[in-house]
């Protein structure tokens, strides 16, 4: 190091820099550097912020998170040897949006609600011990294809290698992002959320010895990854294949439910023939469908607006979906509103505008109500 090097000013000489992990949490790049470099975590704490109030309980990346202000941003890039628009752009916490919120540095727990805590980094292509932000996502497979990553339960990783037909999936996801851009992710997130209902509303036991039924395959999945015990947790990875048809037929549908003449039952007909061994949907299999057919409906056809095929695309999906703020697989949002751990058939709260009859609060209160129907 020289004197020219801005790291020269730096109150630590940190000989190593350790690697920058795309999404990682700003707490767990400090901790994967005071492993590297010796000196302790907290001592790392205090180069960037003198007066920053550290918790009784040992420093955790997988419970706590460093929020940064602006100046704190400047002193972590001194000390680290890098860039502050590099560290903006690898570290959500270091966000342009989250540091203009922040007057001075401070340590805070990872809210206790799904999708708030950190996911564990795939300790293949990233680092052992990284932690990366959820950013309201509770799960995501890794882009290496060989782990999932969740955030439910203090995190877990799961080894796929013994499915491939979920790498086969994760590639058909990206294919589809890639043909359709955003809408591709916007709608496996929809086809996600309905499987992970079928999930739970299929009876779980043996459908007759013939290995045809979902809930015959997904249990056959769930035993392959060793997930015997933990069959709930390993339910958003299961059901990934399926969903990822499910959503091929969602753009399918898209394509012609502005047409003249197109017809949800003839779709839903195609859907059952594809995912049902029977040819026919269940009452529970159906009732997702409905929901999602009811904001998905016929429209008359009209010039899509936007200034590329991708944003036109966009343009046409109903109001209650929202752009990924980052991109990768599971990064959209659905419009589907029920929460995956949390009852089907009730509420945990009523949404004070439309009193749950909205189709966006039929679930949970959604922050931008769209207000009761036909009004």
């Amino acid at each position: 190091m020289t004197h020219d090097d801005p790291a020269a000013d730096s109150p630590l000489a940190l000989s190593i820099r350790v690697p920058l992990i795309l999404g990682e949490t700003t707490l767990s790049l400090l901790a994967r550097t005071a492993a590297a470099n010796g000196p302790d975590l907290p001592g790392l704490l205090r180069a960037i912020d003198e007066g920053l109030d550290l918790p009784a309980e040992e420093l955790d990346p997988q419970r706590n998170e460093l929020l940064l202000s602006a100046e704190a941003l400047d002193r972590l890039a001194v000390l680290l040897d890098r860039g502050a628009d590099q560290l903006s752009r690898m570290l959500p916490s270091a966000h342009p949006d989250r540091l203009a919120a922040i007057e001075a540095a401070r340590i805070e727990p990872w809210p206790d609600e799904l999708g708030a805590a950190p996911l564990p980094a795939c300790p293949l292509c990233m680092e052992p011990g990284a932690w990366l932000a959820a950013t309201g996502h509770r799960w995501r497979p890794c882009p290496c294809g060989r782990r999932w990553l969740a955030g439910d339960d203090g995190g877990y990783l799961v080894d796929t290698a013994p499915v491939p037909e979920l790498g086969t999936a994760l590639h058909r996801h990206r294919d589809l992002v890639h043909r359709l851009g955003p809408v591709g992710d916007a709608l496996l997130a929809d086809a996600h959320q309905v499987m992970l209902w079928w999930w739970v509303s299929i009876p779980r036991r043996r459908s007759g010895g013939d290995g045809r039924g979902l809930a015959d395959v997904w249990r056959a999945r769930e035993d392959a990854l060793r997930m015997t015990r933990h069959r709930r947790r390993a339910a958003p990875i299961v059901v990934y294949p399926e969903a990822v048809t499910l959503a091929e037929h969602m753009w399918s549908w898209e394509e012609r439910r502005r047409k003249r003449g197109a017809s949800s039952a003839a779709w839903l007909k195609t859907v059952a023939a594809e995912l049902a061994p029977a040819g026919a949907l269940t009452r529970q299999q159906r009732e997702p469908l409905a929901y999602w057919l009811e904001q998905h409906r016929t429209e008359p056809a009209g010039k899509p607006v936007g200034r590329t095929d991708a944003d036109r695309r966009w343009a046409r999906l109903p109001a209650l979906h929202r752009r990924a703020t980052e991109p990768g697989p599971f990064r959209a949002p659905s419009c589907l509103m029920w929460v995956y751990g949390l009852p089907l058939t009730s509420t945990t709260a009523v949404c004070p505008r439309c009193d749950g009859r909205a189709p966006s609060c039929r679930w949970v209160p959604y922050p931008e109500c769209t207000g009761r129907p036909g009004k």
